[in-house]
């Protein structure tokens, strides 16, 4: 249906720019390429905290990283708090980009905006193995996760081994 609206709208009309928005929004894991493209054409019109996120989504998935680390910051210029793309650039700058020291000033921000969120715990206390801090990583997630502390332990052990 999405489809049909953006063949159809008049180019740069609201309509198509709805249509390609919420099409890169849906293609963005299965055909990130299309949703870059998509993406970007409505980036041109509008300045979208979402659309510079799902961007940035697109370009990690096509290896891009440095180019998605851009528009991650681009998100953050519109909510600097906003714990996807936080959470996002400091996973990308740790794991992508092999920046742990840098990943962890986005993902302490992360933390801090959603302090329940188990898979951004699990991002922070990944970049805290990667700076040698295995004490703090462990006692981050020690508890959250469904293996209690021996996974915990087992993680860390395996994220400071590399």
């Amino acid at each position: 249906m999405l489809e049909k609206l953006v063949g159809h709208a008049p180019k740069g009309s609201d309509a198509a720019l709805f249509g390609m928005r919420e099409l890169a929004k849906l293609l963005v894991e299965k055909r990130p390429w299309k949703a870059a493209q998509l993406a970007r054409e409505v980036l041109c019109h509008v300045d979208d905290a979402e659309l510079w996120r799902t961007l940035g989504v697109a370009l990690s998935m096509l290896g891009h990283y440095r180019a998605a680390a851009r528009a991650y910051r681009h998100a953050l210029g519109h909510d600097p708090r906003c714990p996807i793309a936080t959470h996002n650039l400091g996973h990308l700058l740790d794991v992508g980009l092999g920046q742990p020291a840098r990943g962890l000033h986005y993902l302490a921000i992360a933390l801090s905006a959603a302090p329940e969120d188990i898979e951004i715990r699990a991002s922070y206390a990944h970049a805290l193995c990667g700076v040698g801090r295995r004490a703090d990583a462990l006692a981050l997630i020690g508890d959250r996760l469904p293996g209690g502390r021996a996974e915990a332990l087992a993680l860390v052990e395996r994220w400071s081994s590399r």
